[in-house]
């Protein structure tokens, strides 16, 4: 509560708050026109209190609810309870999987990355590892066997679809290399996580990957290693993901120039996802419309920069006819 004086009311010609005494009566409402009688009325009054500005101490105290809501907000989601329509997004029209889902599934990724950056790490896990599931069910199920690597991809937001891309090519691939289930969800997980780094550059400062020149955006990879195994505490096998997966197989990759087997197999495989991923995004020096072309470049490159095993595991899962431009599959 506020002690308002007489000097302070006789400024306003409409109340902007209730008035109360000491022991909290209510003397005016908001919104009454504060004529002279009334002025001259509440000058009887000792004191006279309103609530639109706190003690220290309530305010303290509404700060610590305000506080406890939004996190409440924030941590208390669930992909069934999520409405689609509260998200406005790119979906893919061709795709396996159902256009809802679709935007389900961005929205969860979205909101438990959320969780992450703002630190909220097991809270952020446990999200990742419901997601992991979620993909097992809404996405790998509903994959055909005639291989369009287009109609697996999510379109869209970057930040969003492209951890999500590399994450289900990825999981792919290990099934094809008949990885364990285990083995196959680390994979999945490290994928997801595969980009953390440069979301906290950008949460650092909002132009760092646009004013950073290329040495310092390469950077992200060993950010995003430090946090994965330092901060969320998860095993050697998924944060080397985020150190390697730039890593080329002759060596010319960064950021420790490893090659061949010194680089690791959960690596080498999302290598592969990654790149392929970032062609379709047109994130590359090659460009390409469609899936046809960006297997062929994914072939042109071939071992120098994929272990063949990942490479070929990968070019074999698809069709190498599908020839539908990306920009003809948004809605």
């Amino acid at each position: 509560m506020r002690i308002v004086t007489n000097k302070e009311l006789s400024t306003y010609k409409v109340l902007p708050f209730d008035l109360y005494t000491e022991n909290k009566g209510k003397i005016l409402e908001a919104g009454e026109v504060l004529t002279p009688g009334k002025l001259i009325m509440l000058k009887n009054y000792v004191k006279i209190y309103t609530e639109d500005f706190n003690s220290e101490e309530d305010l303290q105290d509404k700060e610590k609810n305000n506080d406890a809501n939004a996190n409440t907000s924030l941590l208390n989601f669930s992909y069934e309870g999520l409405d689609a329509t509260d998200f406005e997004t790119v979906i893919n029209k061709d795709a396996y999987v159902k256009m809802e889902v679709q935007v389900k599934i961005k929205y969860f990724y979205k909101r438990t990355l959320d969780l992450l950056m703002q630190g909220y790490y097991e809270e952020g896990l446990l999200k990742l590892n419901s997601l992991i599931g979620i993909l097992k069910t809404e996405v790998y199920k509903q994959i055909h066997k005639s291989g369009k690597g287009s109609q697996i991809r999510f379109l869209g937001e970057y930040e969003l679809c492209h951890p999500l891309n590399v994450a289900v090519i990825s999981g792919l691939i290990a099934q094809k290399l008949d990885f364990s289930a285990m083995a196959t969800d680390q994979v999945i997980l490290a994928a997801l996580l595969h980009d953390i780094g440069k979301l906290k550059i950008e949460l650092t400062d909002s132009q760092a990957l646009i004013t950073m020149n290329e040495d310092e955006v390469k950077e992200h990879t060993v950010i995003g290693y430090k946090l994965i195994k330092e901060k969320f505490e998860l095993p050697e096998e998924i944060a080397k993901v985020a150190l390697e997966h730039h890593e080329n197989n002759d060596g010319s990759g960064y950021p420790q120039g490893l090659s061949s087997d010194y680089i690791s197999e959960y690596s080498q495989i999302i290598n592969v996802a990654n790149y392929y991923d970032n062609l379709a995004f047109n994130r590359t020096h090659t460009i390409i419309t469609n899936n046809k072309e960006a297997l062929r470049t994914m072939l042109e490159v071939g071992t120098k920069r994929f272990s063949a095993k990942m490479l070929y595991t990968f070019i074999h899962m698809f069709n190498y006819d599908d020839s539908k431009d990306f920009n003809d599959m948004v809605v």
